[in-house]
């Protein structure tokens, strides 16, 4: 397989970076999920917390590589044709979605050094752009927590599209991704 796209599907490095950061990103929300079965104040819970923030570390650094590839790269075509109204969807879903990548991540750092809390990556801590104010991050965090409902609620959109084009429409979308 081609590492970049084609007329007719994604190359191999396209296809890498959406389903890896695809995992990335589920695993990501399911570890901050699954913190408030944690006890509080335990080792367990600082640990989902830390991954699923190590983790959206590593999704914003992608995202910036996946646009600049995806600028460089033919959009392969979906054969036949889908209407407009759903190919006008479909680009409102996916920069929705490169929005959060980018926004959330940084509400992220901001949110936490607000509150007081070093913010890392693979044990190297980034350098701190916000005063402590508590009372801000409390609030940068429902913001936060909001946004990445709706990623969730947008990955739900995505996945049912996909299953749609490939059972009802029977077009090539989905097979140019996988």
């Amino acid at each position: 397989m081609a590492l970049r796209n084609s007329e007719a599907s994604f190359g191999s490095l396209a296809r890498t970076l959406h389903w890896g950061m695809a995992i990335l990103i589920i695993v990501s929300l399911t570890l901050i999920e699954v913190t408030d079965l944690a006890p509080k104040g335990s080792a367990l819970k600082a640990g989902l917390r830390e991954w699923h923030a190590e983790i959206g570390l590593v999704v914003f650094a992608l995202v910036w590589f996946r646009l600049c590839w995806k600028a460089v790269n033919v959009e392969p075509g979906i054969v036949p044709p889908p209407p407009v109204w759903q190919l006008k969807a479909a680009h409102v879903v996916e920069w929705t979605f490169y929005a959060l990548m980018v926004v959330n991540p940084l509400l992220g750092i901001v949110m936490l050094q607000a509150d007081g809390k070093p913010v890392g990556l693979l044990g190297l801590n980034l350098p701190v752009f916000v005063a402590t104010d508590k009372p801000w991050a409390h609030k940068l965090e429902g913001i936060h927590g909001w946004f990445g409902n709706a990623m969730m609620f947008l990955i739900g959109i995505h996945v049912a599209a996909a299953v749609w084009h490939r059972l009802f429409q029977r077009d090539n979308m989905l097979a140019r991704m996988l």
